[in-house]
């Protein structure tokens, strides 16, 4: 009613002046209202008829004020109000619109999209003038974005379903600053949950708007305490493994809101079976556990695996239940050259355990009578294609580079050159090479290898005095820490697999050798010593072991022919030791599973024979995407590392990718690598996804702005209308807006008018 007669809002005239468009100074304004009233009196004054004096008065100051109102209306009444030169005032709204937002615990059980949805149009939901963007688009230039990564500009009839992978609140309130930065931007309006799980520290980038005088205003959305639910938040497995080879993959899930017992899953991916189960049992205060899974891929190439919870009925988001992982299994045999000094016993059980794995080319050397070096009789099995083997241990890189572990049994050091030993050393440091020690009379103290390079990379000391050998049996005794260790995997089950290791057979025979060095891992000691039995070190590049005693072919002929625990034990032990071994062309992506438009790093290292870095060579990619298509990279030489090529390829699509790698050089023959991965909607928007309101209430109050729930959703139009009054009243510069032809000016006119013609008519003046 009030903007119908006086032609502009109440909140305008609080916030302007009345005053007049003409420049007329205050005397002569004055003085024509005087002159008006003279007028007035004068007309009346001069009446025929003569009129009682209070009539005559009250005609006069009727027509004196009609005057006054005609007079005001030509010398140009008018509002005046600050505004900012030749400019309007900014606001951005920003609505975030990640995945996080589809999470259905807003008021009412809605998602929170739909509620942020709701406060910008209104509960029609329709129409660009309603709810807080009509609100604040008729106070003030509104620009509307909406975030997850990165923010963009956006029409509110274009709004659609939240689905922004990762949410970059950082990077996405900078992107609004700068796009706005050559406007008076008043203020930012946030709705979100305050997810940030990614790049930049919000923190600061509301520092920088205080630096801008730009005020932040947040709604949150969502629980801060979100309803129960499980999420697997990541999995950590190795990227490359040989086929039936026992592969560790930890998964850390967390249960939020449950107390009951859980079961976690792995599976291949697609499949229905599941290959490992494992029950947790929820801790008081904790809901983060690390699980161990352990499996056998049969499977050669790239094979995606699955770990995962069932829903339980009363959650609400499901698609955190699970995540995918890629493993590379090869399928070539892991070469190993075992050298022994006598044909004992030992020897012919590692051997059958070895060679009855296919995932094993096991080249034995045996010596079988006195002598050194090439000169000792020798039996050597497997080494049809390497015929430098019949004089004696490698003396070559590129000979002894051709295996991937290397035991030694019972033989003295004196077999050796110094040459080979310190070869022996580098093949473990520089190659990546596993390597073990077994006891015997020949070996460890008795051998002679205290002050050799063996040593040094040895997880035991050796005494310079003590060089005893026992022949007693004795019971291995493995430390409650030890039973975790890959080497002593015998069963899944964590109580069978202790109940396996406290009833083991005996062992005969040990070498004394003295205490671990810092940094190795005991696996085994004596019972009644405590002296190293079985221990074993990362050294360099590869792995170490010393098993200090001969006489493991005990386990073997003490248990029934259904009881492998010799077998399990020396192929374990053998796999962990070559698991650092280099190859010649190696291929490796920063990442298993990338999300869509995310780069894929490859680096490619290649070596020649003897393992030295290649700086020239033709190094071909070819990227085939889910839907048969290939694409060519050619990868350039990385100026700053010695035979490592790397390349970026950015997929398009979700789905699997082959990636085949193409190496060769006057020094490397043609070979290919083949490697996959996988392109899938990333479970991180899930992840810690209640309502962030300390975060949100931080950045709010650095700038000096407010956060709201989402009950005071209607609020913020208000608060955002007072920041804009505030920031005109202190402006510079006026605005004026015509008051002349207000309705209430004619409405006033037309009443005096009105009754002064009705008194002169009854007076008999009309």
């Amino acid at each position: 009613m009030f903007e119908k007669l006086f032609k502009y809002p109440w909140e305008l005239y609080a916030e302007g002046r009345f005053a007049f468009s003409t420049r007329m100074p205050v005397e002569v304004r004055l003085l024509l209202l005087v002159a008006a009233a003279t007028l007035a009196w004068y007309l009346y004054r001069q009446s025929r008829q003569s009129l009682p004096a209070r009539k005559r008065n009250i005609l006069t100051a009727l027509r004196t004020l009609s005057l006054i109102v005609l007079l005001l209306m030509v010398l140009g009444p008018a509002l005046r109000l600050p505004k900012q030169k030749d400019e309007e005032t900014f606001v951005a709204l920003m609505l975030d619109v990640s995945r996080s937002m589809s999470i259905e615990d807003a008021a009412g059980s809605r998602p929170r999209f739909a509620a942020a949805r709701e406060l910008l149009l209104g509960p029609a939901g329709a129409a660009e003038d309603g709810g807080l963007s009509g609100e604040l688009s008729r106070q003030c230039a509104l620009r509307v974005f909406g975030f997850d990564e990165e923010a963009r500009r956006l029409r509110v009839s274009e709004l659609k379903d939240p689905e922004g992978d990762r949410t970059n609140l950082f990077r996405s309130v900078r992107d609004v600053e700068q796009e706005l930065r050559g406007v008076p931007l008043a203020a930012v309006v946030l709705l979100g949950d305050g997810g940030h799980n990614t790049g930049g520290l919000p923190l600061d980038i509301a520092r920088h708007l205080k630096t801008r005088d730009v005020k932040l205003f947040c709604v949150g959305y969502g629980s801060a305490n979100p309803p129960r639910d499980y999420e697997v938040v990541r999995v950590a497995v190795p990227r490359e493994v040989r086929r039936n080879t026992t592969v560790d993959a930890f998964a850390t899930v967390r249960a939020t809101g449950f107390t009951d017992d859980f079961t976690v899953y792995l599976r291949e991916a697609g499949e229905e079976g599941v290959l490992s189960t494992m029950k947790v049992r929820p801790e008081p205060g904790q809901d983060m556990y690390r699980i161990r899974f352990r499996f056998y891929p049969e499977k050669v190439g790239s094979q995606k695996y699955e770990v995962f919870v069932k829903p339980d009925p009363v959650e609400r988001l499901t698609d955190n239940n699970r995540q995918e992982f890629v493993v590379e299994v090869k399928e070539n045999r892991l070469p190993v050259l075992y050298v022994e000094g006598s044909p004992r016993t030992e020897f012919r059980f590692i051997r059958r355990a070895l060679f009855r794995d296919p995932d094993f080319r096991i080249v034995s050397w045996l010596r079988t009578g006195a002598g050194t070096g090439g000169e000792a009789h020798r039996y050597i099995q497997g080494a049809e294609d390497m015929p430098e083997l019949a004089k004696g241990f490698p003396k070559t890189k590129e000979l002894l580079y051709k295996f991937e572990a290397v035991i030694l049994g019972d033989i003295e050091s004196g077999f050796f050159t110094k040459e080979q030993l310190a070869l022996l050393e580098e093949f473990v440091r520089e190659r990546g090479g596993g390597f073990a020690m077994l006891g015997g009379v020949n070996s460890f103290n008795l051998g002679g290898y205290a002050g050799t390079p063996v040593e040094k990379m040895l997880p035991v000391t050796l005494s310079r005095t003590e060089k005893s050998y026992s022949p007693d049996l004795f019971k291995l005794i493995v430390p409650e820490e030890a039973l975790k260790h890959p080497i002593l995997h015998q069963d899944d089950d964590a109580d069978e697999n202790r109940q396996i290791w406290a009833k083991v057979p005996n062992l005969q025979g040990y070498n004394v050798v003295q205490d671990l060095k810092s940094g190795a891992v005991l696996l085994g000691q004596h019972p009644q010593t405590g002296r190293p039995i079985l221990a074993v070190q990362n050294y360099g590049l590869g792995r170490v072991a010393a098993f200090a005693t001969g006489g493991s072919w005990y386990w073997r002929m003490s248990v029934g022919t259904d009881v492998e625990i010799q077998e399990k034990f020396w192929r374990q032990l053998v796999r962990w030791l070559a698991v650092g071994s280099k190859e010649k062309i190696t291929v490796t992506l920063d990442r298993d599973i990338y999300s869509k438009g995310e780069h894929v790093v490859i680096n490619v290292s290649v070596l020649d024979p003897s393992l030295e870095a290649v700086n020239d060579a033709s190094v071909k990619v070819v990227v085939r995407d889910p839907f048969g298509n290939e694409e060519e990279l050619e990868l350039p030489w990385v100026l700053t590392q010695d035979g490592v090529y790397q390349g970026r390829y950015a997929p398009r699509d979700h789905g699997d990718y082959l990636v085949t790698v193409k190496a060769e050089s006057e020094k490397v023959k043609a070979q290919e690598v083949v490697t996959g991965f996988s392109v899938t909607r990333p479970f991180v928007e899930f992840n810690n996804a209640g309502l962030n309101e300390a975060l949100l209430g931080d950045m709010a109050r650095i700038t000096g702005g407010r956060y709201f729930a989402e009950a005071e959703g209607d609020e913020v139009a208000d608060a955002v209308a007072a920041l804009l009054r505030e920031r005109r009243r202190g402006a510079n510069f006026i605005e004026e807006k015509d008051l002349w032809d207000a309705p209430v000016f004619f409405l006033v006119l037309v009443v005096l008018l009105g009754v002064e013609w009705s008194l002169r008519r009854r007076a008999g003046l009309a």
